[in-house]
């Protein structure tokens, strides 16, 4: 007599399996986000860092002269122009100093994320996510330009003051936005209360 699977069983262990599959991809997926999220406060924390120094070396925070008052700039050319010593952004940083470095881009142009996107005379910075908008997935920064000692986190995060800050650092995370429910992954560089 001939001994095999019936269709019945057939069907349940391919079912099974795909369950299996399913929770195996659930765990990859918060594994991927949590080293994302890692990835983008250690580059965070590095970006307040090349900050600081920039301002100890020039006494002046990057991109100072467009603002007297503080004001939050985006990782795009103008801003990592001087922190990396880009050609053209002499009239900043004239010593030509690099004071930010990190992993290249992955892809480029609209498509590029997790990283500096680098050439000769240009340089942008962005997170490990791959949001629908480019302008999404920088880093934004709340520089400190009045100097005194107080610095107010964006408005659409809480708007509180950050005491003996110069520079405060903030990703909008996988899904792009800010405010409320969508804070859930955003990076900070500084503590978040609320």
């Amino acid at each position: 007599m001939r001994r095999g699977f019936t269709l019945v069983e057939l069907l349940v262990v391919i079912a099974i399996i795909a369950v299996l599959a399913s929770l195996g991809m659930v765990g990859y997926n918060k594994a991927l986000q949590t080293t994302k999220k890692t990835e983008a406060t250690q580059c965070l924390g590095s970006l307040v860092l090349a900050c600081s120094a920039f301002y100890e070396e020039y006494q002046a925070l990057p991109m100072a002269t467009t603002s007297a008052i503080d004001a939050e700039q985006v990782t795009d050319n103008r801003l990592m122009g001087p922190l990396l010593g880009v050609q053209g952004s002499q009239d900043e940083n004239p010593k030509m100093q690099t004071f930010f470095t990190w992993k290249m881009a992955k892809g480029k142009g609209d498509s590029a994320y997790g990283g500096l996107e680098r050439t000769q005379n240009r340089a942008e910075l962005v997170g490990p996510w791959v949001n629908k908008s480019k302008s999404d997935r920088y880093y934004r920064l709340m520089f400190n330009y009045d100097y005194d000692n107080q610095l107010r986190e964006p408005q659409a995060l809480g708007n509180e003051i950050i005491w003996d800050r110069k520079v405060l650092g903030y990703h909008m995370g996988k899904d792009g936005k800010i405010g409320g429910k969508n804070d859930s992954d955003n990076v900070y560089s500084w503590n978040k209360s609320g």
